[in-house]
C-alpha cells in the first residue's frame, strides 16, 4: 500500500540498533508525525539479507533461506517512494521480518532483535461466546513508559497464542490540565508517542479491536481516564457530540488506526448522546440506555447498531479478582460473557530482563489476574470473538445447540 502522507526527516541523533549493532543508514530515515519510515534496501543489506525491487514486487532473502515476496501496490504494508527509494515504515518492516523493538527515549535509540519466540494463533472454533476489552488506553501517564510498552506487547503476545480476540478502548487525546499536558498523537510528535503508536499498530495485529473510548475522557480540569466526557450535563447537546465523536474519528483516520466501535466513558451517556453516537458507529460497546440488561441490543433506533454491555464487569485492581472470578464461576446461559480489564493490574506480573546482546526477555506469571481471568472463561466453555465477527459467531452457537440437541434426541432413540 503507497503511502502518500507528508514526510519529515528524523533528528540527527536518532539510532537504529540491530542484534547490538549500529545500523548507519546513508540515506537518511523519515517519519510521519510518529510513524518512522527506514529506506528498504539498506535495511535489508545491513542485517544480512538481499532484496529485489522489480516494478511493483519485493522479493527479501534472509541467510538464504528465507523467502519473502510483496507486492507494495497490494499487500498491506505502508510503503513510499522518496526520490528513487523505497521506504517501508518501520513497524512493518519488524512485522514483515519478525522483528522485536526496544525503545530508549533517553538515548534516542531503538534496539531491533531477530525474535527469539514463535508465536502462533491458537484459535478456538467453538464454544460459548466471551469478549475481552482492554480499558484507559492512551498516550499518558503509564502508557508513556518504554517499560510499561513493552508490557503491554508482551500482554498482546499472550492473548494471540492462546487464541484471544481483544478488544482496545483507546482515549485518542490525552489532557492533563493540572500537569499543562495535552497530547494528540496525530498531531505531538515524540519518541514515546511513536513507540506508543508502534504498539498500537502491534496490538492490532495480535488480533485486537480498536475502539474510541469518549475523545478525551475528561472535562474541564479533569484528568483523561478519570473524567466524565457525556453525561446529562456535559455534552449534551448534538453540536458538542458531534464535534466530540468525529474528532475522535478524524484522529484515528490520520494515524490509520480502524476504528471499530465506541464506548461512552463510564458508561454515563443519555438517551440522546447515544442515539448520535449509533450515526457513526455499527456496534456501541456499552448497554443500550433504557433496555439495561445482560445480552446484546440491536438498536430499535436505526435498527442496526449493536450495543454490547459488559455484565462481567471489571476487576477494581488485583485484589478484585476473586469477585471477578466468583461471577464468571456463577455465570449463567442468559448472560453475556462480557468484561473489561485494565492491563497495567498485570504489569507487575511480567519481568523484562536483559539477554545476550541486550535482547529483552519477558517472563509472564501464570498466577497474574489476567490469566486467571483467561482460564476460568475457558473452563467455561467460552470461545474469544471479536465483536465485529459477532453476527457470524452467533449462527455458530445456534449450529452447535441445534447439534447438540440432535445428538441427544440419537442417543435417547438408540436407548429405546
Amino acid at each position: 500500500m503507497v503511502y502518500d502522507k507528508e514526510l519529515f526527516l528524523i533528528e540527527n541523533n536518532f539510532k537504529i540498533n540491530f542484534e547490538g549493532k549500529l545500523m548507519n543508514f546513508n540515506i537518511p530515515i523519515y517519519r510521519n508525525i510518529n510513524r518512522y519510515f527506514v529506506p528498504m534496501l539498506e535495511f535489508i543489506n545491513q542485517i544480512g539479507g538481499r532484496i529485489n525491487i522489480k516494478e511493483s514486487k519485493v522479493t527479501i532473502i534472509i541467510k538464504e533461506k528465507s523467502l519473502i515476496y510483496i507486492d507494495y501496490d497490494i499487500d498491506d504494508y505502508k510503503f513510499t517512494m522518496i526520490g528513487s527509494v523505497l521506504y517501508i515504515s518501520l513497524f512493518d518492516m519488524c512485522r514483515l521480518l519478525n522483528i522485536r523493538s526496544r525503545w530508549d527515549y533517553s538515548r534516542s535509540s531503538i534496539s531491533l532483535y531477530w525474535d527469539r519466540n514463535e508465536y502462533k494463533s491458537c484459535k478456538n472454533i467453538y464454544g460459548r461466546v466471551a469478549l475481552i476489552r482492554l480499558e484507559d488506553i492512551t498516550a499518558g501517564g503509564r502508557y508513556l513508559d518504554s517499560d510499561n510498552l513493552e508490557k503491554l506487547r508482551v500482554v498482546a503476545d499472550y492473548m494471540f497464542s492462546t487464541g484471544i480476540q481483544f478488544h482496545i478502548a483507546w482515549i485518542p487525546r490525552f489532557i492533563d490540565p493540572p500537569n499543562g499536558i495535552d497530547n494528540d498523537i496525530s498531531k505531538d510528535y515524540s519518541m514515546p508517542n511513536a513507540d506508543f503508536l508502534f504498539t498500537m499498530e502491534y496490538l492490532l495485529n495480535r488480533n485486537g479491536i480498536i475502539g474510541l473510548h469518549g475523545y478525551t475522557h475528561q472535562y474541564g480540569d479533569e484528568v483523561s481516564a478519570d473524567g466524565t466526557e457525556f453525561n446529562a450535563e456535559r455534552n449534551n447537546d448534538e453540536k458538542s457530540i458531534r464535534k466530540r465523536v468525529e474528532a475522535a474519528i478524524n484522529t484515528a483516520k490520520k494515524l490509520e488506526l480502524p476504528a471499530k466501535f465506541f464506548e461512552t466513558p463510564h458508561y454515563a451517556a443519555t438517551a440522546f448522546q447515544q442515539s448520535i453516537f449509533e450515526q457513526y458507529f455499527d456496534i456501541v460497546y456499552e448497554s443500550f440506555v433504557g433496555i439495561w440488561g445482560e445480552r446484546i441490543v440491536k438498536s430499535p433506533r436505526n435498527h442496526r447498531t449493536l450495543y454490547i454491555p459488559t455484565p462481567l464487569g471489571y476487576v477494581e485492581e488485583k485484589d478484585g479478582i476473586n469477585k471477578m472470578l466468583d461471577r464468571i464461576n456463577n455465570l449463567n446461559e442468559a448472560t453475556l460473557a462480557s468484561l473489561f480489564y485494565h492491563p497495567y493490574i498485570d504489569f507487575e506480573y511480567i519481568t523484562l530482563k536483559n539477554g545476550i546482546g541486550g535482547y529483552t526477555m519477558s517472563n509472564y506469571s501464570k498466577d497474574s489476574p489476567l490469566h486467571k481471568i483467561v482460564k476460568a472463561l475457558y473452563y467455561k466453555g467460552c470461545n474469544f470473538t471479536k465483536i465485529t465477527d459477532l453476527g457470524f459467531n452467533n449462527k455458530k452457537d445456534e449450529f452447535i445447540k441445534l447439534f447438540c440437541n440432535f445428538l441427544k434426541l440419537h442417543k435417547h432413540s438408540k436407548l429405546r
